[in-house]
């Protein structure tokens, strides 16, 4: 079902956020620290592949840890290969290279608040989830001027559970009292498209403008754009919002 869509569920690293540009450097960042207390036992290059990194090229392995986890999954990942828990001291320090400042936000358009407001004064209600945590969305939209525009904003530690689970698209539709077959989800990874199937979302919406290509989004949607600035149109061309 798509007619009656009025809501819009955005993923954020690699649908708002340039993937490669925005989380590249920090992810080198926390590797280089964390292999820095291995006392030898791994590298940052064996971090950063474990993760899903393929140096060579310069992309992602699909539906990879680093592409498509969540922080607390990426420390999971670590700890095994460290062979042991890293500490609280150390988990804040890498969580605090995660959380970036406003000079490294790099949007998917600039600036990114123009298709976004095209979006809201078409009557859309907006909303985020991510797989980073929930702090660190609300930095991005405060530092991006973009925060009066979502309606809903959650992250994998806001207690709905994670991608691929339908639970933030469920959140979301609860927030604006609404079924989920009126939300359209939108993200760059197949978490995010199955998340919106799971959720029985009225459409999930590739992108490709994060870690995955159209073969890796096109396996689970048929609906694949180049990025969000042309969702306006393609939402329109499915008359998707009621005539009331």
């Amino acid at each position: 079902m798509t007619h009656g869509i009025c809501a819009i569920l955005f993923d954020k690293d690699g649908t708002l956020l340039d993937f490669n540009s925005t989380w590249l450097p920090p992810y080198r960042a926390a590797a280089d620290y964390v292999a820095s207390r291995s006392d030898g036992r791994v590298s940052a290059e064996n971090l950063l592949a474990s993760g899903g990194y393929l140096a060579e090229t310069d992309t992602w392995q699909n539906d990879s840890l680093l592409a498509a986890g969540s922080n607390r999954q990426i420390i999971d990942s670590w700890n095994v290969l460290l062979g042991r828990a890293l500490t609280v001291a150390e988990i804040q320090h890498i969580s605090a290279i995660f959380k970036l400042n406003a000079d490294c936000y790099i949007p998917v358009t600039r600036p990114l608040r123009t298709p976004l407001t095209v979006l809201k004064q078409a009557g859309f209600a907006l909303g985020i989830a991510t797989m980073d945590d929930e702090s660190h969305a609300h930095t991005m939209t405060d530092a991006l001027g973009i925060d009066d525009l979502f309606d809903f904003v959650c992250g994998a530690d806001s207690g709905y559970g994670v991608k691929p689970d339908p639970g933030m698209v469920h959140a979301f539709a609860k927030e604006l009292d609404i079924e989920p077959c009126r939300i359209a989800m939108v993200g760059d990874s197949p978490r995010d498209i199955l998340m919106g199937l799971n959720a029985n979302a009225g459409l999930s919406i590739g992108v490709l403008t994060g870690a995955h290509d159209r073969e890796a989004l096109a396996r689970h949607t048929e609906h694949v754009l180049d990025d969000i600035g042309g969702l306006h149109d393609y939402l329109g061309s499915f008359h998707l919002m009621d005539s009331t």
